[in-house]
């Protein structure tokens, strides 16, 4: 599935795979971040790149259909905030937040697959009709549990202050601000 992502046709499993080699390469920067630290050049490109990836990303997941493919690019936009936070020195920061953005992330997926599941008996067990946002409307008062769960998540995402992501989003922001204006404006 891998090879046909970088092989110029796209697979539906290609932003799946994509996200985890970011992920991947999050715990990478954090173990060369001594090394990082003495190439202040290279750290700024990277986290250009990451702001880059982190607008790339929530661009494309508001134009998504798909409730799983939607949800992986809101991942790669977090990534890109992540990435970002690492390569402006503020490496726990970005551990923070990409721990924080994990039981995140696994809460939206059992919630879209708990409703996948739902929808498959009504419009069909196509995943285009199954998975498109399309026809969820209305689900809550039929699914309250997992609304209930979704609009904790989405509270959660949204950095409310008692929750986790405010801490983490809080601190990348205030670091982005301190270490170039232009960046903390994007960020």
């Amino acid at each position: 599935m891998v090879t046909q992502c970088f092989g110029g046709t796209y697979s539906y499993f290609c932003p799946y795979h994509a996200t985890t080699m970011v992920a991947t390469s999050i715990f990478l920067v954090v173990s060369l971040f001594l090394l990082f630290h003495f190439l202040p050049l290279i750290m700024g490109v990277i986290s250009w790149i990451g702001v880059a990836m982190a607008l790339l990303g929530a661009t494309i997941a508001l134009a998504q259909r798909d409730i799983k493919k939607g949800l992986v690019y809101s991942i790669m936009f977090q990534l890109g905030y992540m990435m970002l936070a690492l390569n402006i020195g503020s490496y726990k920061a970005g551990l923070f937040h990409l721990i924080t953005h994990a039981y995140s992330k696994a809460l939206l997926f059992l919630g879209s697959k708990s409703i996948i599941h739902s929808m498959e008996p009504i419009v069909g067990y196509s995943p285009g009709k199954s998975q498109n946002m399309a026809f969820m409307g209305g689900l809550r008062k039929h699914m309250p549990i997992t609304g209930t769960t979704f609009l904790i998540d989405t509270l959660y995402i949204c950095g409310i202050s008692p929750l986790a992501y405010f801490w983490s989003e809080d601190e990348i922001l205030a670091n982005s601000w301190l270490y170039f204006l232009v960046i903390g404006w994007i960020a």
